[in-house]
């Protein structure tokens, strides 16, 4: 949420932040975390919410949930909002297994969040999971059409971290064929890139701008900061993304966007 809260401050976007767990730390790398489910809380911030004349809220972006009750609560709440975009990373697993804690309900769960979604940004293992189509991602684009036809969902379904000819990147299904964006592939795990992807493809996505040209501008921005975080040491990587430069464009390209400052 930190990356997402600065890139979408970076747009000039307000944020109301909508934690569904607190953790200690992020999941990988640091041992296990110490949690604190908001399942509680939740209901009693979207009433007060509520309760508040001259706030709207224009789009949403969900990423890691963290629990099946939570995933319920903001599918309900959302519906009853009428938003441009609601951006669903349905984090679930990567590199062919499920992340801890998570079992057939929380897929379930994460199915139906996806049905009042208007993007979603799997990658191949989660779309797998969707689809019931066994992915990896090095997957062939019959088997990726396959799975995205298959989602139950009106959703536009990018396709993250694929890997094609030395490079990687996303894909998502236009004409009947699929429209490739991608960049150099850096080898490493680079934790927090889904997250960016996100955030950068909805602020994009909020100024109206075409929606290939927003994935190829979330990618590049992706790129880049995975790029300069590959020059820190290998054991600073599981602290997240350097953001310096993707934040500089993402101001830069804000600033030059004529808006109606309020």
């Amino acid at each position: 949420m930190s990356a997402a809260v600065a890139t979408f401050a970076a747009f000039g976007i307000q944020t109301a932040a909508v934690p569904t767990e607190l953790l200690s730390t992020q999941t990988e790398g640091f041992g296990k975390p110490a949690t604190l489910q908001l399942t509680d809380w939740l209901p009693t911030a979207f009433a007060h919410w509520r309760q508040i004349d001259d706030l709207t809220i224009s789009s949403a972006v969900i990423g890691y949930i963290g629990q099946t009750k939570a995933c319920r609560q903001l599918q309900t709440e959302l519906a009853h909002l009428s938003l441009r975009h609601i951006l669903v990373d349905p984090v679930m697993g990567d590199r062919g297994k499920m992340y801890a804690g998570f079992d057939a309900g929380y897929l379930n769960a994460i199915k139906q969040l996806v049905k009042i979604a208007t993007v979603i940004t799997p990658n191949a293992f989660e779309l797998g999971l969707l689809s019931g189509i066994p992915l990896t991602d090095q997957s062939v684009d019959e088997q990726l059409i396959a799975a995205i036809k298959k989602c139950e969902t009106s959703a536009r379904v990018i396709v993250t971290g694929i890997k094609r000819d030395g490079g990687i990147g996303s894909c998502f299904l236009a004409g009947g064929k699929l429209i490739w964006i991608s960049s150099p592939l850096i080898p490493g795990h680079f934790y927090g890139t889904g997250d960016l992807f996100a955030a950068l493809l909805c602020g994009y996505l909020n100024f109206e701008m075409n929606f290939e040209a927003a994935v190829k501008r979330a990618v590049f921005g992706t790129y880049e900061a995975v790029a300069r975080t590959s020059h820190a040491s290998k054991d600073q990587w599981k602290y997240g993304l350097d953001l310096t430069k993707t934040l500089y464009d993402v101001s830069r390209f804000t600033l030059g966007q004529k808006r109606e400052e309020v």
